[in-house]
């Protein structure tokens, strides 16, 4: 007998546990959810749209006749970005192209919050000036960025996802922050921050 529906779900968890427990049909929220967590960080790795598509489709193909796959449920967010990470290695090994990180440009997609921003010029000001910091950060300090600002993940999530140790994760984005301090003034680089909850 399938478990009662949970009152509020509104996690990636929630949908998850009410699917398993019997609940079918939370199983097409929780696709929805994800989906607007992994299409925006497919794009950022540089992966087509259409075969963005494609791969989060069989991510969630997998996940429904195995739901096994997902044994505990606080670990789906890391699951579900790092298989799209996975994927993406995989498509570069079958196109016989050297797969390296710092090779490959993570493209952050950010946006300037017109209501709390009135003013073109001061809008066009703070791209700039977020343009400016992007583009002294490699790759990797991009996609760690990405993953603990726009999803504020710990340092234990962000280390599966990208193969790092937790020291390593954390040396990664303090040297990123670092390195970005050393681009703009703090106050701009708070403003960067802050930003980088509505990169979509």
């Amino acid at each position: 007998m399938p478990s009662p529906s949970i009152n509020k779900k509104d996690t990636l968890s929630d949908y998850w546990l009410s699917f398993i427990n019997g609940d079918i049909n939370a199983f097409s929220d929780f696709y929805r959810l994800s989906y607007n967590m992994l299409y925006p960080y497919g794009i950022s790795l540089g992966i087509e749209s259409e075969k963005v598509r494609d791969i989060i489709q069989d991510i969630f193909v997998r996940l429904y006749t195995n739901p096994n796959l997902i044994n505990d449920s606080s670990t789906i967010k890391p699951f579900l970005l790092r298989s799209v990470r996975n994927a993406f290695l995989n498509i570069k090994k079958v196109e016989n192209r050297h797969t390296d990180f710092e090779q490959i440009d993570f493209d952050l997609k950010y946006s300037v919050i017109t209501d709390e921003i009135e003013e073109l010029e001061k809008q066009e000001d703070i791209k700039l000036r977020i343009k400016n910091i992007l583009s002294i950060l490699t790759p990797r300090q991009k996609e760690i960025i990405y993953l603990r600002f726009m999803h504020q993940m710990d340092y234990e999530e962000i280390s599966q996802i990208m193969a790092l140790s937790d020291q390593a994760a954390r040396n990664l984005l303090h040297r990123a922050i670092v390195k970005a301090r050393g681009k703009e003034n703090s106050k701009d680089l708070l403003i960067l921050l802050i930003l980088f909850v509505h990169i979509h």
